[in-house]
């Protein structure tokens, strides 16, 4: 028996709307299907307990508990690489605002300078900048040097005798600058985090120490440490005493920055639903607190001003590189 055009069209539209009312639907908690319409993946390029990683656990607790963002974010850790195996899974990734990351900046600034990398940080969508954290130069307490004059007399007097550690290229680049402004050469030992380096120093294996803030609070508000320069534009609350590069006539100014991105081609309204849901989260005091015990500075700068820190460090860090011998 035949079956007529229209019957044949009938069947086929009541079998789709049947397999279109069984198939489970992904919905945001106020019922719609706008985005989110499941959770967010959030990468962490280092590995879980990093300072990177409790500060992105700090803001997405924050934003999951409020209810604005429709869906869990959910952070991820993909270590590896000094930040580029994670930044590379972010920046790879499918741009439909699933997949973001928490990165710093040195995979998206000097990395890519300095090795061959498998993604293009310029065509990253940047949501915005949650931290910001200087560069200080790090003594022991028993150390002679006062101040970063001190260090310049004696790395003049004996070249490559002063010993100071450093570690990724967020420090070895500050490090490298300071020697071409001061005009004196030092003797650079690479350690593989802080910690380390704060071990060689508190066993008085090392003259000077690069790091950030963060890394040396504890030692420095227990007098075990003392920070004889920082690179901030200006005088840090957290540590009101310790002058700045510039205040000491070496005019460098030197931040490492956590930033929120995305992929590249990632929709405009989602971005702003991101950008919206992280600057309220890094505005709030409960973010500002947990910064505060992390010896962090909050920045909260929105996408444009981000941008241009990243292109504004890509830029110096080039300069500097250039200039070693």
């Amino acid at each position: 028996m035949s079956t007529s055009p229209r019957a044949c069209r009938a069947v086929a539209g009541a079998a789709l709307l049947a397999l279109a009312l069984a198939a489970p639907v992904a919905c945001s908690r106020d019922g719609s299907d706008a985005y989110p319409r499941r959770a967010v993946q959030v990468v962490v390029p280092y590995p879980a307990g990093s300072g990177i990683d409790t500060t992105t656990r700090a803001l997405t607790d924050i934003i999951n508990g409020s209810d604005d963002f429709d869906q869990d974010l959910q952070v991820v850790n993909r270590d590896g690489g000094g930040g580029t195996v994670g930044t590379t899974e972010v920046l790879n990734a499918e741009p439909d605002g699933y997949t973001i990351g928490v990165v710093p900046d040195g995979p998206l600034t000097l990395v890519p300078q300095t090795e061959d990398v498998a993604y293009d940080p310029e065509d990253a969508t940047i949501i915005n900048e949650v931290i910001t954290s200087p560069i200080m130069f790090v003594v022991p307490d028993s150390s002679p040097f006062e101040d970063l004059g001190d260090l310049v007399e004696a790395g003049q007097r004996d070249p490559g005798s002063v010993t100071i550690g450093e570690g990724p290229l967020n420090y070895q680049v500050p490090a490298d600058a300071f020697e071409q402004v001061a005009g004196v050469r030092l003797n650079h030992v690479s350690f593989d985090g802080d910690q380390a380096t704060t071990t060689a120093l508190l066993g008085s294996n090392l003259d000077v120490g690069v790091m950030q803030l963060a890394s040396a609070l504890p030692q420095l508000e227990s007098g075990e440490l003392r920070a004889i320069g920082v690179t901030a534009e200006q005088a840090v609350d957290l540590i009101p005493d310790v002058p700045t590069f510039a205040d000491q006539g070496f005019d460098i100014v030197w931040d490492a920055y956590n930033v929120v991105v995305a992929p590249g081609g990632l929709d405009e309204a989602v971005a702003a639903q991101l950008e919206d849901a992280f600057s309220e989260a890094a505005a709030s005091d409960e973010f500002a607190a947990a910064a505060d015990r992390l010896g962090l500075i909050v920045s909260g700068a929105g996408p444009a001003e981000a941008e241009e820190h990243l292109r504004t460090k890509t830029e110096r860090g080039a300069e500097v590189l250039a200039a070693q011998p």
